[in-house]
């Protein structure tokens, strides 16, 4: 059983350099362009399941990469920045300044304003990753979603720690391969 975890394509949030998490950004000609490459990658492999982000640039990406059904789920959008979202980390420091060292002082457990923490949003996307896992048993899956999504999958599949949250890279359209065999959860490929 393999699980191949793609993140989309650039898109104009990745471009302005804005907290776009929930917010349906659209892909960028060139995040286009990212999704035909990322063709390549997965035009030979044996894909029995495509499970999908529902925002708009998982979906995009997802079209681009495979002639496949999607299923949507909702636990793999990206995380919540409430406030923040499609707001830059300069004009979140020049509206939300006292938000900023609270941020700082709590790091992965702070809550953003009307939004989620990183161990809230962890917490969702692993109920539904085990959730997918145990509903797809040994088929291949495909999940095409956001950088912090796939994160969190590696810290908790390969890590087996939260805290190692950010430890792990993710670029536009890149990709990361878990195996799993014989009771070993194997990373065997990393944003490819």
């Amino acid at each position: 059983m393999k699980v191949y975890l793609l993140r989309h394509g650039e898109t104009v949030g990745n471009v302005k350099g804005t907290f776009a998490g929930n917010t349906d950004t659209p892909l960028t000609e060139f995040g286009i362009e990212q999704g035909k490459l990322a063709y390549n990658k997965l035009k030979d492999v044996d894909i029995d399941v495509v499970i999908s982000s529902p925002l708009s640039r998982a979906v995009d990406t997802a079209n681009l990469v495979i002639s496949h059904p999607l299923i949507l789920d909702e636990r793999l959008k990206e995380m919540h920045f409430g406030l923040f979202e499609n707001m830059t980390y300069q004009e979140i420091c020049e509206h939300y300044p006292d938000q900023i060292i609270t941020w700082q002082n709590e790091g992965l457990y702070y809550t953003f304003p009307e939004g989620e923490s990183v161990k809230s949003f962890y917490d969702r996307v692993i109920e539904g990753y085990l959730n997918i896992l145990e509903t797809h048993r040994e088929k291949n899956i495909l999940i095409v979603a956001h950088s912090g999504v796939i994160r969190s999958i590696l810290a908790h599949e390969i890590s087996e720690k939260f805290e190692h949250y950010w430890k792990y890279k993710i670029d536009n359209c890149g990709l990361a391969i878990i195996e799993y065999h014989k009771g070993y959860t194997i990373l065997s490929g990393s944003n490819l």
